[in-house]
């Protein structure tokens, strides 16, 4: 049994600490936080979760774990998916209370090439989901191979679940199904997963109660929206729509709209294109309802294949905040823009290529999706090819990595601090203690002190930290008899970078029982 402690934030030299933020034109790069995964997809983490949880084409969710790539997958769809083209496991979403139910909600190609977004929910094991426990929540029938979009996302400001389809290819859209509401294919869709099973139609979704449209329709006109995010703080969702012959585009649908009609494949992006096999009724180019992209990518400077991304919300790198992060597959550039939405303005638009550039030999290229960790810090994923693939952070330059080392002096002491995460600023620190191996555990304890000891002994156990340090902190619970979870907050504060703490675990009840240590340094990753 594992019970967890709310613990305040770490308390280690905090009494003498200030929060000291970066200036606002600090540099930023990348470090690389795994690789050797085949064809990775999308990156990214439930809310307060220190893993990252990464999705390959293939149909393997692997976890990134203490700096480590963890051998067994979260979950593997491999016997369930198809691959060709643009198929696969295309897009994962935890539900906003999976530290509670465990939901976790994926979009797939089947092995028949349509689309299925199912519910999976995790084990006992908090790093293994239930195959079997799938739900089949919604499919939608896929013409052909291509323009599947794939991404799903719960929305921050309602909680319901958002799908984005394309629109379901060959080319210049030949049916002209996303400009049709009787299509779910091009289409932003919006559905209530909590309220019944599979699920509801939010009430205040634009199209209710509409004669021969589908419900679910929240935004539309979208040709193959590749990776899209909401602003965590605002609301505003931000699409990245890849084009057909000549642009790419960025689309903004600020929060509280809906029914948005984004103009495929009338439009490709501000320039007009067909209106074959259209309804009548369909807007024609430039109507006043159909809205234009905030900005554009064009082929003829290189670019083909746009990835979305996200307003950065993090608070490792108060330099980025608020602006907007996206990239193109093909030019390998990644680019940041600030926007305003009330004005629908557009600044600071810039190629950031070379300052997020990694360094070390290493080089991020085929950009397939930008994510979000626990803590909204960015993910960026490099797809490459066979077992290349790879996942980077954003950082400040000269972010220094967050370690942790087991101690154990004369090797006397039980290794009762069992496991442990890494602490990471702006993340959660967990250390687990073992007191099962503890006959009439009553309390656990956590020391921390400035510095480490060795050969002083405390009947059999030796103390592992030093005791006259007046950088002293203490934290007692509870014990459940089994194993005891600490989780502290680790303040996003500079000056606590590579700041090394001792720690050791104490278990009280019947007798004393001094346990192995922990070297723990904060990093940025």
């Amino acid at each position: 049994m594992t019970f967890r402690h709310a613990i305040p934030p770490l308390r280690v030299a905090l009494c003498a600490a200030f929060l000291l933020l970066a200036p606002a034109s600090a540099q930023v790069t990348t470090k690389l936080i795994a690789s050797g995964l085949s064809r990775p997809l999308w990156a990214g983490a439930p809310a307060g979760d220190e893993r990252v949880f990464v999705a390959t084409k293939g149909g393997g969710i692997r976890i990134v774990q203490n700096g480590q790539l963890l051998v067994t997958p979260y979950l593997n769809l491999s016997g369930k998916i198809s691959l060709g083209g643009e198929q696969g496991l295309l897009g994962v979403a935890f539900h906003p209370n999976y530290a509670s139910n465990g939901f976790v909600f994926v979009n797939y190609t089947d092995l028949a090439g349509n689309t299925v977004i199912s519910r999976f929910t995790v084990t006992t094991d908090p790093n293994l989901a239930d195959l079997a426990s799938e739900l089949v929540v919604l499919t939608a029938t896929q013409p052909f191979a291509n323009h599947n979009g794939g991404d799903l996302h719960f929305g921050p400001l309602d909680g319901y679940l958002y799908i984005f389809l394309g629109d379901g290819g060959d080319a210049n859209d030949p049916a002209c199904r996303a400009q049709k509401l009787n299509s779910s294919l091009g289409k932003c869709l919006r559905i209530d997963v909590d309220s019944a099973t599979p699920y509801a139609i939010p009430p205040s979704n634009p199209f209710v109660g509409q004669v021969g449209v589908r419900e679910e329709v929240f935004h539309y006109g979208l040709r193959n929206p590749w990776r899209n995010g909401f602003d965590r703080l605002t609301g505003d969702l931000y699409i990245g729509d890849v084009g057909q012959d000549l642009r790419e585009e960025i689309d903004v649908a600020p929060a509280g709209s809906a029914g948005l009609n984004f103009g495929w494949k009338v439009m490709e992006g501000t320039r007009c294109n067909s209106t074959v096999s259209c309804l009548a009724g369909t807007p024609p180019c430039n109507d006043p309802t159909l809205v234009l992209p905030i900005t554009e990518l064009l082929h003829s400077d290189g670019s083909f294949a746009i990835t979305g991304g996200y307003v950065y919300r993090g608070c490792a790198c108060p330099s980025e905040y608020g602006k907007y992060f996206y990239a193109d597959f093909i030019d390998n550039k990644i680019r940041s823009l600030q926007y305003d939405v009330p004005s629908g303005t557009v600044s600071n638009l810039s190629d950031r290529t070379a300052e997020l550039a990694p360094g070390g030999g290493l080089a991020i290229r085929n950009i397939a999706s930008f994510g979000e960790d626990g803590f909204g810090e960015l993910l960026i994923i490099d797809e490459s090819s066979s077992a290349m693939g790879e996942v980077f952070k954003m950082v400040p330059v000269g972010a220094a990595p967050a370690s942790a080392a087991v101690r154990n002096g004369a090797g006397g002491n039980r290794a009762c601090l069992s496991s442990f995460s890494l602490p990471i600023l702006g993340n959660v620190w967990e250390a687990r203690v073992d007191a099962a191996g503890h006959p009439g555990a009553a309390l656990t304890m956590l020391v921390g002190y400035a510095g480490p000891n060795s050969g002083v002994f405390l009947g059999a156990n030796e103390i592992l930290v030093d005791t006259s340090s007046a950088r002293l902190f203490r934290v007692l619970a509870s014990s459940t008899g089994g194993t005891d979870a600490f989780r502290f907050g680790v303040p996003c504060d500079v000056a606590l970078a590579g700041l090394t703490t001792y720690v050791q675990a104490v278990i009280t009840g019947g007798s004393l029982e001094l346990c192995n240590a922990l070297d723990v340094s904060t990093g940025y990753f």
